[in-house]
């Protein structure tokens, strides 16, 4: 297995994975994206093409993603799959997160679980965009499923799980894994753009996501859930000024 791991954050990068006792075995490729400010997909995307002839794992993270225990083995994973350590599923008409992990600030306060746990590869509709785990042989197997590089830091992890299971029947899947994620984040504008392309790429699909529902049916499925977490500052505004009406 390869880790990628694209940084604007030097240190955090560095202290996360090179110095990480957890990952001493692994091979780590720290990408300096300071001076460039590309999009994930495409760098993502840059780095598939590039290994795409290798027998390989790539795991796709985030530069504020820390592993706090044994890494899973990839010895027994179907290599026909898509993988993630966070992601959503339906339950009813109520999203579930599963994969629990700790979520905090980006200096480590203010942590929380979030995810229920697995102990085995368990089927959900989207992953987090946190973390991402491919193999080469499923990438040249399906050269339509790739990362989506209209989108730059958000839901690009969705899209390429509606990929996977709308048109190639691709399972998508979260593995067991102690972590932490040093980001509970806010959903910009950006985020709602990414919405609306997805809407509109997907328009007979609804699924959740981690911050909100996605697809083109997202709107049936928002008459019996509203998300409410606290990275949603639109949803939460939105709701303020209904109040003061």
């Amino acid at each position: 297995m390869q880790i990628f791991v694209p940084y604007v954050n030097e240190k955090m990068a560095t202290d996360l994975f090179e110095k990480n006792s957890n990952l001493s075995r692994q091979s780590i490729h720290l990408i300096d994206n300071r001076g460039r400010a590309a999009g994930l997909p495409i760098i993502y995307n840059e780095i598939i093409e590039k290994h795409l002839d290798e027998d390989a794992w790539l795991f796709f993270v985030h530069e504020d993603f820390e592993v706090q225990g044994e890494l899973f083995s990839t010895e027994n994973l179907a290599k026909e799959a898509v993988y993630g350590t966070f992601g959503v599923k339906m339950d009813g008409h109520q999203p579930n997160g599963i994969g629990r992990h700790r979520c905090s600030e980006k200096n480590g306060s203010k942590a929380l679980y979030v995810g229920l746990p697995v102990t085995a590869p368990t089927w959900v509709e989207t992953l987090d965009c946190v973390a991402i785990l491919l193999h080469t042989q499923l990438l040249r197997d399906r050269p339509g499923l790739r990362f989506d590089e209209n989108l730059t830091f958000d839901l690009y992890a969705e899209d390429l799980c509606i990929n996977a299971q709308e048109n190639f029947g691709i399972p998508v899947l979260v593995v067991p894994l102690e972590f932490q994620h040093y980001s509970k984040g806010f959903v910009t504008e950006r985020y709602w753009r990414g919405i609306k392309h997805l809407g509109e790429k997907y328009p007979d699909v609804g699924v959740p996501g981690s911050c909100s529902f996605i697809g083109g049916k997202a709107p049936e499925l928002e008459q019996h859930f509203t998300y409410d977490i606290p990275a949603n500052t639109k949803k939460r505004r939105d709701r303020e000024i209904r109040a003061a009406r």
